[in-house]
């Protein structure tokens, strides 16, 4: 009978420590399947990672036969410039309920040109099931470029001014202002 409760008590301490385990960006994106990103494969990624942990330049040569460039890697995000005019960053964020059996998902977005900028933004349980995207966040209509802070949780929505250049030189550049959201088990305005 003792030796039951050790063994019940030891199954509790491991079940309650790998539910609060947090993951680390480097484990999530290794996993991340070829299909989100098909000209990076999991060899790519495993070298940005080991190029990176050596204090070297993080650059591969993808499948296109272009340079992709992983500029940052932390504990909960990463950003690579993926082309020339195309660039994803990924944020592990802290959200109350369990996802997948952590209480972390996957902010990934995707930036695409050079002139015009346009951003789209998914988000994943760690284990890369697509979770759906209005339930963390509310995107604004018109296009934007998105663009995740570097210490702290937060998304910058910028608009995309150039499509409402004045039509003379008279007319003044109607400008809006960019939308700062923060993270609370959503993204959310931020007052």
């Amino acid at each position: 009978m003792m030796m039951m409760r050790k063994l019940f008590l030891l199954l509790v301490l491991v079940t309650t420590c790998n539910l609060s385990a947090q993951m680390k960006m480097r484990d999530v994106f290794k996993q991340m399947p070829d299909s989100l990103v098909p000209y990076l494969d999991a060899n790519n990624r495993l070298d940005f990672i080991d190029f990176i942990d050596s204090g070297m330049l993080s650059e591969v040569t993808n499948s296109l036969g272009g340079k992709s460039v992983m500029q940052k890697l932390t504990d909960d995000a990463l950003q690579i410039q993926l082309t020339e005019s195309s660039s994803l960053s990924m944020r592990l964020l802290d959200v109350s309920e369990q996802v997948d059996s952590v209480n972390q998902i996957v902010c990934f977005i995707r930036t695409y040109g050079s002139d015009l900028r346009e951003s789209q933004i998914a988000f994943y349980s760690v284990k890369w099931r697509q979770l759906p995207t209005d339930q963390y966040l509310t995107i604004p209509d018109g296009t934007w470029t998105a663009t995740l802070k570097e210490d702290e949780p937060t998304l910058v929505l910028t608009p995309d001014c150039k499509l409402e250049a004045p039509a003379n030189e008279e007319q003044e550049v109607i400008t809006k202002p960019s939308i700062i959201l923060k993270w609370k088990d959503g993204f959310v305005k931020q007052d």
